[in-house]
C-alpha cells in the first residue's frame, strides 16, 4: 500500500459504520476498532514519509540534467578541445544497508555506438557525499580506480567525432552492500557490472551531452 503525495493521513469511521451496530456482551467493538485502525493509518503515514527522505539522488552541483559538458571537461588529447576535469558531483545518503558507492561514466553513442567507458571508480565510503570537480584524475581520491576504455586508470573527458550529433554521458552512482575494500582494483566496467550483481541497493544517474 503506498500514500499519494498531497493525501492527508486519516481514516473514515464511515467504513466502520455498519460494525458500530455489532454490539457483543462486555466489550466495545467500535473503540477496539477504531483504536486500531488510527494506529495502522499512523504507521503507515510514516512509512510514506521515510520513503520519500529516501529518495536516493545523484547531481552535478549547479547543472540541470542533461545540459552540454563545460570544454573543461573534454578530454585533452589531440583536438579535442578541453582539460580534462571531471565533473564535481554530490549525493544524498544512500538506503540503510549501504556500505560503498561505485561511478561508473559511459558514453552509448562512442564506437559507432559499442559505448566508451569514460570513468569507472569504486570502493567510495558510505559517509561520503561528494567528488569535486577534477578528482577523477588523481589518485588521493579515496576509493579503487577501475579501467576505462583507453586501457587506464581515472577519468577521461568526452572527445566525440567532430561532426558528429552531442553524444550522451551516462553518470551512474551505484549504493552498495559491499563493503569499501570488498573489490579488487582496476576492474573494467563490464567487470565491475558483473561483480554489482545481487549487491545494489539503491541506484541514481544524470545525462551529460558533449559534441565538437
Amino acid at each position: 500500500m503506498s500514500l499519494q503525495p498531497g493525501r492527508r493521513c486519516g481514516y473514515s469511521s464511515q467504513a466502520v459504520h455498519g460494525l458500530n451496530r455489532i454490539k457483543v456482551p462486555g466489550m466495545t467493538r467500535l473503540t477496539s476498532l477504531s483504536s486500531w485502525l488510527a494506529a495502522v493509518t499512523l504507521v503507515l503515514c510514516a512509512q510514506g514519509v521515510v520513503q520519500a527522505e529516501e529518495r536516493f539522488t545523484l547531481s552535478i552541483p549547479g547543472v540541470s540534467d542533461d545540459r552540454l559538458f563545460t570544454a573543461a571537461a573534454a578530454s585533452d588529447a589531440n583536438t579535442c578541445g578541453g582539460k580534462n576535469i571531471s565533473p564535481a558531483l554530490s549525493w544524498n545518503a544512500g538506503p540503510p544497508g549501504t556500505l560503498s558507492y561505485a561511478i561508473v561514466m559511459f558514453d552509448p553513442d562512442g564506437q559507432r555506438g559499442q559505448g566508451v567507458d569514460h570513468w569507472v571508480h569504486y570502493g567510495i565510503k558510505a559517509s561520503t557525499r561528494q567528488i569535486p570537480a577534477g578528482a577523477g584524475t588523481k589518485s588521493t581520491l579515496e576509493g579503487m580506480s577501475g579501467i576505462n576504455s583507453k586501457n587506464t586508470h581515472g577519468y577521461i573527458g568526452p572527445c566525440p567525432p567532430v561532426g558528429d550529433s552531442a553524444h550522451h554521458y551516462l553518470i551512474q552512482i551505484f549504493a552498495l552492500d559491499l563493503p569499501p575494500d570488498a573489490l579488487p582494483a582496476g576492474l573494467t566496467r563490464a567487470q565491475l557490472m558483473e561483480k554489482l550483481k545481487g549487491h545494489v541497493l539503491r541506484n541514481s544517474s544524470v545525462v551529460r551531452r558533449y559534441h565538437r
